[in-house]
């Protein structure tokens, strides 16, 4: 397959896209601001041709001043990036691109920030018109693979950082729900009004939702299908940030420089670590869980970089 390297400029900062020939240029959005972005490149995850309209979902990676790499995956559904059959296909590809350590343009992800290409909807939810169309069995085939899909991204082995910026509701919040971190644009707004559908959240929303805010509030927001507007949720503890409107993805980008930047391994292991203590039954099989994953960093080449940095008063470089 031949690439073709093209460049644009915006803000003095340029953007690298590069694009296989079978994906046009045109393809995802461009976005106003990348003041931390120094390059970007492009990966195609599908296997089909594709027109502009028909690319759900844009995969992008940007190329850290410690060489490290963010990469960024963009939902690009207009008009209000609703989760149909090929948006999800698209979606689990570009989980497979992360999650292949052979992939060239993935190996060196640090941290993967979510977001869309809209200021006024992170993602609407389940594409209601093609559910409409769909067998009772294919509706429920079609949310046991958005679960299974959206589980994928929760055990993504790096940090996930979503940019919720206007509407995420329904398996848009859930989406968002599987992500590590959640950044919230001023403007959002937040719910899971499935039950008044006469359906409940299908996708992990009835999980992951009361782990971080807590069962009560959880029921009252699934029970009773309310949406929350920023504020609230960070109250709730459902958002870590709130900004400015318009400023999601700049924080987000900015998080996940800040986590680029560290031991890699350190990341992952801290992460696997959090996730599987939280499942343990108990304290004991909890610390268990921490002192195996300690281990696992103890002998890396990392480590040693990271006290020899101190000890030289440099930045240290991490190769992972």
């Amino acid at each position: 397959m031949t690439s073709k390297l093209v460049t644009t400029s915006i803000k003095n900062t340029s953007r690298f896209f590069l694009h296989p020939q079978h994906i046009l240029a045109s393809s995802c959005r461009q976005r106003q601001s990348i003041s931390l972005v120094q390059h970007r490149w492009r990966t195609s995850t599908s296997s089909t041709t594709l027109v502009p309209d028909e690319q759900h979902i844009c995969l992008e990676h940007v190329a850290c001043d410690n060489n490290s790499v963010v990469s960024i995956l963009t939902l690009n559904r207009p008009k209000a990036n609703a989760m149909g059959s090929v948006m999800l296909q698209q979606l689990q590809d570009s989980i497979e691109n992360l999650e292949s350590s052979k992939s060239d343009d993935a190996s060196e992800t640090r941290c993967v920030v979510l977001t869309s290409y809209s200021p006024k909807v992170f993602s609407a939810g389940a594409d209601l018109k093609e559910r409409a169309t769909m067998t009772q069995v294919e509706a429920s085939a079609f949310v046991t693979s958005l679960r299974n899909t959206l589980d994928r991204v929760a055990r993504l082995p790096f940090p996930v950082v979503a940019a919720i910026e206007g509407v995420a509701v329904g398996g848009g919040l859930e989406l968002a729900l599987a992500a590590d971190i959640r950044i919230a644009g001023q403007n959002a707004v937040m719910g899971l009004p499935e039950t008044s559908l006469a359906i409940i959240p299908g996708a992990g929303g009835t999980q992951r939702l009361p782990r971080l805010i807590g069962a009560a509030r959880a029921k009252e927001l699934i029970f009773t299908g309310r949406r929350i507007d920023a504020t609230t949720a960070a109250e709730y503890g459902l958002v870590q940030h709130v900004v400015d409107a318009g400023k999601a993805e700049d924080k987000a980008l900015e998080i996940a420089k800040q986590i680029a930047k560290n031991g890699p391994l350190a990341i992952r292991a801290a992460k696997s670590a959090i996730d599987e203590g939280l499942e343990a039954d108990n304290m004991a099989n909890a610390l268990f869980v921490e002192r195996h994953h300690y281990q696992r960093i103890v002998p890396t080449s990392d480590r040693l970089e990271g006290l020899a940095a101190f000890r030289e008063g440099r930045t240290p470089v991490y190769k992972g």
